[in-house]
């Protein structure tokens, strides 16, 4: 009989799946690939999951370029450590060191802690201690009264008083101007940015700065001041880091930048008093603090 070579061969028979897996065991190069439905279902899932990672990386990068997400600045290079009596101690000894006299030598020293007047002399003095702190009203804008007196609270008050080396903490060397008390000025708001900013119970900062140079047989010439601050007149340079307040590095007398000079006057000039001290009937002193009035 005769084949005909053009005829259709028969339809080769599929491989059972059993044999094709013993054979990928065996080492063929079977390739197990799903197939219809299956290969579908892969791609959807792949799919998914990519789409799951496209979203999470971009949440990703929101997150991390949002302003709030950076951490705090800091405030200072350097902290304060241990009890707020601890910090005090530590910023007066820090902060007054970096503070020099044109010779060289350090333009003052500060005692810290909570409010006290000594009186008397060398061997007879006493300490007492600040029941109350009055501000007598500044009546020169014709909108407070005579009467209008603001009484502060002593508790979370504290107090540096800056001692020069020479009669009654005067400043011996040098003679005094504008410029040095400017940069008084400047390290009473420094000590009292870094009591505010690291001794969160501390409400009020009274910087006693030194008298004029007289001689130990008199009195001085001219009455002495203080600059008081409030919290609430520094909160904002409490909160933002201290080099938009003030430099980094303590400038020598009559060298202060203008910007470092119009923080210090914006921020002392209206708290700036005079003051005295009057016994109370407990025997305790009270801080009276009259309004310096400053013509520019």
């Amino acid at each position: 009989m005769t084949v005909d070579e053009t005829a259709t061969p028969p339809a080769a028979v599929p491989e059972p799946r059993a044999r094709r897996l013993r054979r990928a065991r065996a080492g063929d190069n079977v390739a197990l690939r799903p197939t219809g439905g299956y290969a579908r279902r892969f791609a959807a899932v792949y799919l998914v999951l990519a789409l799951c990672a496209g979203i999470a990386v971009g949440a990703l990068v929101v997150l991390l370029a949002r302003p709030g997400a950076a951490p705090d600045p800091i405030w200072s290079a350097w902290q304060p450590a241990g009890s707020d009596t601890a910090k005090a101690r530590q910023i007066a000894d820090r902060i007054t060191r970096t503070y020099r006299l044109e010779n060289g030598e350090q333009l003052v020293v500060a005692l810290g802690g909570p409010p006290s007047v000594v009186t008397g002399g060398d061997e007879s003095s006493n300490a007492f201690r600040v029941s109350t702190i009055v501000i007598r009203p500044d009546t020169s804008a014709g909108v407070q009264e005579e009467d209008d007196f603001e009484v502060i609270e002593v508790k979370g008050a504290h107090q540096f008083v800056l001692c020069g080396l020479g009669h009654a903490c005067s400043i011996a060397y040098g003679t005094p101007s504008p410029e040095r008390h400017s940069l008084l000025r400047r390290e009473a708001l420094e000590l009292a940015l870094y009591t505010f900013r690291y001794s969160e119970s501390v409400e009020s900062v009274a910087v006693f700065l030194p008298p004029p140079p007289s001689s130990p047989k008199s009195e001085p010439t001219a009455e002495a001041t203080a600059v008081f601050l409030r919290r609430g007149d520094v909160a904002e340079e409490v909160r933002l880091p201290l080099r938009t307040t003030l430099e980094p590095a303590t400038p020598p007398i009559g060298q202060m930048t203008s910007a470092d000079l119009a923080s210090v006057n914006r921020l002392t000039r209206p708290n700036l008093y005079t003051y005295e001290y009057q016994q109370a009937q407990d025997g305790s002193a009270i801080l009276v603090l009259d309004p310096i009035v400053s013509s520019g």
